[in-house]
């Protein structure tokens, strides 16, 4: 792991944070949100699910010319809850 140390004051780990999601929220959104949540740090609002479904795809070509899209993976919260 990365270890970042502040120059100033310490983080401030007491207010509450709001996280703002919408239809159109994704990838990096979802992650973010999810982690917060997930380990107490955050309320999630707004309209649900998101947009990204937090899932990864690949396009693969086919011999054709043509080409399929498919999910390879995807991106879970700390807790394994799926990014809806």
């Amino acid at each position: 792991p990365i270890w970042l140390k502040s120059k100033g004051a310490p983080l401030d780990t007491s207010t509450p944070l709001l996280i703002l999601l919408d239809g159109k929220s994704a990838s990096a959104s979802e992650v973010l949100a999810g982690s917060l949540h997930d380990n107490c740090r955050a309320t999630i609002v707004g309209k649900q699910p998101s947009y990204g479904k937090g899932l990864i795809q690949g396009a693969f070509p086919l011999s054709d010319g043509s080409g399929v899209i498919v999910t390879v993976a995807k991106y879970l919260t700390p807790k394994h809850l799926e990014m809806q």
